[in-house]
């Protein structure tokens, strides 16, 4: 029991301490300090499992079931090792942890495991120059606009002047926020979220190209011979516009 409630508490750590302090009544010292070596890297390869399980998913495991599963397994191998000689232990009235000793135990192994993991997480980020990202964001942002702009003057400006602006402006605005995705990905120690951000936004980018130089060739001739084409392309942009904004 005193085994259970520490596990459950501080993980294989706790649970190989206590295994140790019965190998150690037992005349199994050696034993026990395999116990504990092993406790040590179960508990490392179990939290960093932990943080290996997608978002997603984690979000929908109950909180208590990761430490019920290794707190049953574990407790089914100290039965399968230890179990008789426990039994007889206890029946020459041997001392044993108190549960409230074992819970002590188990909750000073879960600070040092927090500790150590969180200690870990600090140390494993990076600084990276997130201003300069957003200058450039806000800077793309701002020719995304301009670019856009064509579509108050579709049905305004003589086709002259339509094709002029897609020409000097909406293209050369998507081009340069094309080269604006390279510097921001260049930006040293960038996260992989924003990389993929990016990623969608250079997409978003190629099709908006695409969709331009389409209307650049429906408006100089006059015709509704490209309508489907223009749709398809309206269509992977919605899709990608969709992805941006989960």
């Amino acid at each position: 029991m005193a085994i259970t409630v520490a596990t459950f508490f501080g993980g294989p750590l706790a649970a190989s301490i206590l295994i140790r302090k019965n190998c150690i009544v037992l005349g199994r010292e050696q034993q026990g300090t395999y116990s504990l070596v092993l406790g040590v890297i179960f508990s490392i390869i179990i939290f960093c499992g932990i943080f290996l399980i997608p978002e997603p998913v984690i979000d929908k495991i109950p909180n208590a079931l990761i430490p019920i599963t290794y707190t049953a397994i574990i407790c089914l191998i100290v039965e399968k090792m230890q179990g008789k000689e426990l039994t007889a232990h206890k029946e020459t009235n041997g001392e044993f942890f108190s549960n409230w000793r074992a819970a002590g135990v188990g909750a000073v192994c879960c600070v040092i495991i927090f500790a150590v993991l969180i200690g870990g997480l600090y140390l494993g980020e990076k600084d990276w120059d997130e201003d300069q990202y957003n200058v450039k964001i806000e800077q793309f942002d701002q020719n995304d606009a301009l670019a856009f702009r064509l579509y108050d003057i579709l049905d305004k400006k003589p086709k002259k002047k339509i094709i002029e602006y897609i020409e000097t402006v909406s293209i050369p605005k998507l081009q340069e926020n094309i080269n604006l995705l390279g510097e921001m990905d260049a930006i040293q120690d960038i996260p992989t979220e924003y990389q993929d951000y990016n990623n969608l936004l250079r997409e978003y980018c190629q099709v908006r190209l695409e969709m331009y130089k389409l209307i650049a060739k429906i408006v100089d001739e006059e015709t509704e011979a490209y309508d489907a084409e223009l749709e398809k392309l309206g269509q992977r942009l919605n899709e990608i516009m969709s992805r941006m904004n989960k």
